[in-house]
């Protein structure tokens, strides 16, 4: 049994048109990923929001905001949900355009308390 792969598993099942869901380090690499039907660059894509939490969180905005617990980005065709597990990793949904991030969000934020036990 695989604690990892089975909740990512179930936030697809749960969250109507994922395209990927992912554990993702700061780095941007993914730790496991559920990709249902689609080929879509998990890798790529997390490489690319890694480096944008990094960013986001470097010294000078952390005296503005302090860490990122939710990012969502909506773009003209996908959507990515970003919800913090622990310090160092993520949860990253992406989803179509028109998914339902309210109920994107609300898994991935079950699923980050479930994951952190095991990551910390």
């Amino acid at each position: 049994m695989n604690v990892f792969r089975d909740t990512l598993q179930r936030i697809a099942e749960r969250v109507e048109g994922t395209r990927a869901v992912s554990i993702v380090g700061l780095d941007g690499i993914p730790i496991d990923f559920f990709v249902p039907a689609q080929a879509v660059s998990v890798e790529e894509v997390a490489a690319e929001m890694g480096a944008f939490v990094k960013r986001l969180e470097s010294p000078r905005a952390q005296l503005d905001f302090g860490r990122i617990g939710e990012l969502v980005i909506a773009a003209e065709r996908s959507v990515a949900i970003l919800s913090r597990i622990t310090p160092e990793y993520y949860l990253l949904l992406l989803l179509p355009a028109d998914g339902n991030v309210g109920r994107g969000r609300w898994e991935l934020k079950k699923a980050a308390q479930t994951l952190q036990r095991e990551l910390l």
